[in-house]
């Protein structure tokens, strides 16, 4: 009985054992799936950068005098216009005041004046009204003179009179027209006294010149509210350490933080992927979820620079300025010193197909990838784009719900290969 019994057992166990062999022979080859759906296909990298000022402005007083308020604190940020501090404007009031004293006196003295003008110009209208009748007397007086002594000359030539009434006549001429020469000098002397400016118009001049003076000591009472030439962060106040202060003694520094820039170092293998106009996208760590805005890239640097990795390698680094949009990140806390992650896109498309680097193999000058259709392994020749960090983008070949396997170094896969997957 023993016999029987041991034969049937391995009987048994031989059929299992072909089962399985068989089993194993028919049974679908495990491999690991993706599925092809359209996508945004991108390559990037991403390096930490640091918001730097976009300048440092010095503000420097106006005037000079006494410093009465300090309004602000080193470390504050101030907006363009915002008030740093006062200087004393009363002296410069107190001497405004004096010049409009001083005006309203000269224009005391221009009526005065002028009021002496009329008097003076009436006097000497009269003056030029007997001046030109003695004038008009004294031509006549010539006339007769000159008549009276062709008279006598020809008395004298007839025996009449004798020669000394001859020159009588002719002494009396010359004394004629002296006479009228004098009249007319006078005229001339009495007119130049008209025609003169007087006094008026000096004080005229003296309140020009004071009007002028008072307009800039507004300007300077204006000028003793010292403010913020530009928004940013007081970094420097040297006015909280005097009680005076000049025009050549700066009062604050002003870190501009409008127009700031992102600067980033990033490896000399990408710096030929960035150039200037291209955009980056900006990223602030938040607890409460992280704020991406737009930035420009505005400068590459041409040589590298040796930085320091977070290892303490040295490496060799480009650095790349960016100009943030601030809009974009409107009422996030943002200043100059915060770190910032910047992601440079070098290539993005959207909907796309892209498969790992593995499902891709080369058969010959072609381009392949195993597509599961029916169950069963297909050779699918496609068209291969952009390489990004971890695929491939497949211009053409796939169409979309196809099921790509992602290992083609598998040495088991053929052409109608029955195939199960996973993933």
């Amino acid at each position: 009985m023993k016999k029987p019994i041991k034969y049937t057992l391995m009987g048994l166990a031989a059929l299992v054992i072909a089962g399985g062999v068989l089993y194993s022979a028919l049974a679908p080859t495990q491999v690991h799936l993706t599925r092809v759906a359209p996508k945004t296909a991108e390559l990037s990298f991403t390096e930490q950068g640091l918001f730097t000022a976009g300048s440092v402005i010095t503000i420097f007083p106006m005037v000079q005098g006494r410093l009465v308020e300090v309004n602000v604190e080193e470390g504050q940020t101030v907006r363009e216009g915002d008030l740093l501090c006062v200087v004393d404007a009363e002296p410069l009031r107190r001497r405004a005041d004096q010049i409009r004293g001083a005006i309203r006196g000269y224009e005391a003295q221009i009526a005065a004046s002028e009021d002496q003008d009329r008097s003076s110009n009436a006097t000497v209208d009269e003056k030029m009204r007997l001046e030109r009748i003695a004038i008009d007397q004294a031509g006549k007086n010539l006339d007769r003179a000159r008549e009276d002594l062709e008279r006598a000359e020809t008395l004298f030539q007839r025996g009449a009179i004798a020669r000394v009434d001859v020159d009588d006549a002719r002494a009396a001429v010359t004394q004629r027209e002296s006479a009228l020469r004098a009249s007319r000098q006078g005229l001339n002397v009495i007119a130049a006294g008209a025609v003169s400016a007087g006094m008026a118009d000096y004080y005229r001049a003296l309140i020009e010149v004071e009007r002028l003076n008072i307009e800039q000591l507004e300007r300077d009472i204006e000028n003793c509210r010292v403010t913020a030439a530009a928004g940013g962060v007081v970094t420097a106040l040297h006015a909280r350490g005097t009680n005076f202060i000049t025009p050549s003694s700066p009062v604050a520094e002003i870190t501009v933080t409008d127009g700031g820039a992102i600067e980033v170092f990033i490896a000399t293998r990408d710096a030929g992927s960035v150039r200037v106009g291209d955009t980056a996208v900006l990223i602030l760590k938040r607890r409460n979820g992280d704020v991406e805005f737009a930035g420009r890239v505005d400068h590459v640097d041409a040589n590298a620079e040796i930085k320091l990795s977070p290892l303490g390698l040295e490496e060799r680094k480009v650095k790349v300025k960016i100009s943030p949009d601030l809009r974009e990140a409107a009422g996030v806390p943002f200043g100059v010193g915060y770190d910032v992650d910047v992601r440079f896109i070098l290539y993005r498309e959207e909907n796309k197909f892209a498969v790992p680097k593995t499902a891709l193999y080369r058969d010959g000058d072609r381009d392949v990838l195993w597509v599961v259709r029916g169950g069963r392994a297909r050779a699918a020749e496609v068209v291969k784009g952009m390489e990004l960090r971890t695929e491939f983008v497949i211009e053409s070949g796939l169409e979309e719900g196809d099921a790509v396997i992602t290992d083609a170094n598998n040495d088991k896969l053929k052409d109608g290969l029955r195939v199960a997957g996973t993933g």
